[in-house]
Parts: C-alpha cells; structure tokens; sequence
C-alpha cells in the first residue's frame, strides 16, 4: 500500500498539477529563510527568469534587498537538496521585492465575552462614616457588594 506522501509525490507530477508543485517549491522557500523574513514575504512567484517576492509591509523591502546574495544562496541549495524545485529555480537570474497591496493579513481574534466573576465579598461591614454623604456611598457599595454576591 502507498504512502499518502508517495501519493501526493503523484499527483504532483502530473502536468496539470504543476501549478500545485510550484508552490510547494516557494512555500519550501519560505521554511528555509529565518523566521522574521518568513514574517515579511506574503508570496512568490517567478516570471521571465525573475523571483519576484511581495512583501506584507514596505518597512522589510530594504533588508531584503541587502540580503539577496542569501536568498541566491538559498535557492541553489534548495535546487540540489529537492530535486522537484530544481528546474523551478534553476532559471532563476534576478530577485525583485515589492509592497503586495493584495495581502491580507490573517484575521484578529477578538473575544467579545464579558469575564464573569463570582462576588468574594458578603457585604458585611459597618458603616463607620459620620459624614452622611460619604456614609450614603459605603451603603451603596454594601447595596452592590449584596446584589453581585446573589448573581
């Protein structure tokens, strides 16, 4: 019996499934560069021997460009350890990054519950105040303190 990844090693081989393995390739790209670049980097995609990488925001275009001669690098070495993307980027002659205006961002999680805590206080204590107001606000609280607790 064959191994789902045997399989999938298959079905990528096909030619109407290139597009498939080409992403697999640039995704295998992505896994090799450091974590804060892999951070940058929405998609590649190579056109007229050109990797063109589009950024998530414009404040990485500039490390980038210092650090081309990794990604050259890379590339080579991606090319003779997987012998799937070697034809990919093989071709490959220039790096080119620009601001993806197309990338979204992932979606912010945001809890719209409410914490709910149960009351520790029982609400006993005298009211030692002799100024009426200040007495009229601690009965207040002892008033809150009774209703919470009862929740």
């Amino acid at each position: 019996m064959k191994r789902a990844n045997e399989i999938l090693k298959t079905v990528k081989s096909r030619p109407y499934f290139k597009s498939i393995q080409k992403h697999s390739c640039y995704n295998r790209l992505l896994e090799f560069l450091p974590p804060r670049f892999q951070k940058a980097i929405a998609f590649f995609y190579i056109k007229n021997n050109t990797l063109f990488g589009a950024l998530s925001h414009p404040g990485f275009k500039n490390e980038l460009n210092y650090n081309k001669d990794l990604l050259k690098e890379l590339l080579k070495q991606i090319s003779s350890v997987e012998i799937e993307c070697k034809e990919l980027f093989y071709c490959v002659e220039n790096i080119v990054f620009f601001t993806s205006k197309h990338h979204t961002p992932p979606p912010l999680i945001v809890s719209t519950s409410i914490p709910k805590y149960r009351e520790l206080a029982k609400g006993e204590f005298k009211i030692l105040a002799k100024d009426e107001e200040l007495a009229s606000i601690f009965s207040k609280i002892k008033k809150d303190i009774i209703a919470n607790a009862q929740d």
